[in-house]
C-alpha cells in the first residue's frame, strides 16, 4: 500500500481553501455589510441608497451560507450518501 502524497496535498489544499473562505470570508462579508450600512444615508434624507442595498445583499449572502450549512448538517447523508 503506497501513500499518494499528491492526493493528500490536494485534499489538504481543498480543506485550507474552504476554511479560509468560511472562516475568514463570511465574517469579512458580514463586516462589509455593517460598514456599508453605517455609511448609508438615513431613509428620507436623500442621497443614494446603493450602500443600503449592498449591505443587505451582504447580509443575505451570510444568511444563505448559514442556512446551507444547516441543511448540509441535517440532510448530509441524503445529499452525499453514506
Amino acid at each position: 500500500m503506497a501513500i499518494d502524497v499528491s492526493a493528500i496535498l490536494g485534499s489538504v489544499g481543498q480543506v485550507l481553501v474552504a476554511g479560509l473562505l468560511l472562516g475568514a470570508g463570511l465574517p469579512a462579508l458580514f463586516a462589509l455589510g455593517v460598514r456599508l450600512l453605517a455609511t448609508a444615508p438615513e431613509p428620507g434624507a436623500g442621497g443614494s441608497s446603493g450602500a443600503r442595498v449592498g449591505a443587505w445583499a451582504c447580509f443575505g449572502l451570510c444568511i444563505a451560507a448559514a442556512l446551507f450549512g444547516i441543511v448540509v448538517i441535517v440532510f448530509g447523508k441524503q445529499m452525499f450518501g453514506a
